[in-house]
């Protein structure tokens, strides 16, 4: 009687666990670290403002964190949310910065995401506002991105 008690509650331990980990193996979610092409156009005129590279990481307790390839805006903090079916929906904040390394302005990010079938890219679009130190308005843009799934294959890691 022990015994099976024991083992039905190894049991039940395990599947506890797998519980946990399955989801974090999940490719059918935004959760991860994606390599990130942004395009910033002029919402009315379609002309290119700017090329960013980014790495983004969406966690599982609906944050993400962003960094990019300039220096002249600080990393991302924001939440993200399923939206429905492929669909998430993100907000984020960071920093810009004048080339002299001064506060130029704070940035808000709203982005619509659509999870590939496969899980291993997405493509995203929205538009992003630039304030100023009193909360004023001073540009909006919009962006698309093109993202791919990093996993540790997938980094070029010679193993």
């Amino acid at each position: 009687m022990t015994t099976n008690l024991f083992r039905i509650g190894a049991m039940a331990l395990g599947l506890i666990a797998a519980q946990r980990i399955l989801p974090a193996k999940d490719n059918h979610s935004v959760e991860g670290v994606w390599d990130v092409n942004v395009t910033v156009t002029n919402c009315q005129t379609g002309a290119l403002i700017r090329t960013v590279e980014s790495l983004q990481m969406f966690s599982q307790d609906g944050s993400v964190n962003e960094t990019a390839n300039t220096f002249l805006r600080g990393s991302s903090v924001g939440v993200w949310a399923h939206s429905g079916a492929d669909k998430y929906q993100v907000k984020f904040w960071f920093f810009r910065y004048k080339p002299d390394g001064t506060f130029a302005s704070r940035a808000q990010a709203l982005d619509n995401i659509v999870l590939s079938d496969d899980g291993k890219t997405f493509s995203a679009s929205g538009n992003i506002k630039d304030f100023d130190a009193s909360g004023a308005l001073l540009s909006t843009g919009c962006f698309v991105h093109a993202a791919t799934r990093l996993t540790p294959s997938a980094q070029g890691d010679d193993e």
